[in-house]
């Protein structure tokens, strides 16, 4: 599957990935999806069940990590459509409409209004969603064994947490707990 897996809008870095391989590119900023590059040609890099690679994305001041896995598509700001009055907020991305799950409102944070400055396009069990944040930061490769039950975690939508070398220990969104 080709992903943008991260957009850095400040410094026109895009970084795009296959499992264990990333190659970054500084390019106008624009939306689209980039190819995968693999240590050979055409082949995607081996997945490793020893490690697993997040997303990291801030919403207020609170970090999360998203499984690689989940996420599709990376995109700098967004304005969202609004069907009717009280109604979610969707976007629409390629003819699609898809439902926008605002991370700062389910964190108690004030909501978003009518857009936010980046957006994680990923998979929310069987369908699509647009995870509305305040920043897309960077995917980090961890070992797995970093990955252990949250039984104290405040927020519902995560099970798990991740232990990331540099920022320490940091909630794992479930994306099917998302709503």
């Amino acid at each position: 599957m080709q992903r943008v897996l991260a957009a850095h809008p400040q410094s026109t870095r895009y970084v795009t990935s296959t499992r264990h391989h990333c190659v970054a590119v500084s390019i106008p900023f624009h939306r689209f999806l980039l190819q995968p590059s693999s240590l050979s040609a055409g082949e995607p890099a081996p997945s490793s069940p020893a490690f697993i690679e997040v997303v990291v994305v801030r919403a207020g001041t609170h970090l999360f990590a998203i499984d690689v896995d989940a996420a599709i598509e990376i995109r700098g700001p967004e304005t969202f459509d609004r069907p009717g009055s009280g109604a979610r907020p969707h976007l629409t991305v390629r003819g699609h409409a898809l439902p926008v799950v605002d991370l700062r409102q389910a964190i108690g944070l004030s909501a978003f209004a009518h857009g936010c400055p980046a957006m994680l396009l990923m998979q929310n069990g069987a369908e699509n969603v647009a995870l509305a944040v305040d920043e897309v930061r960077d995917i980090e490769s961890v070992p797995r064994h970093n990955v252990r039950p949250a039984a104290d975690s405040p927020f519902g939508f995560c099970s798990n947490h991740v232990t990331l070398d540099a920022l320490g220990e940091v909630p794992l969104i479930d994306p099917t707990r998302l709503r």
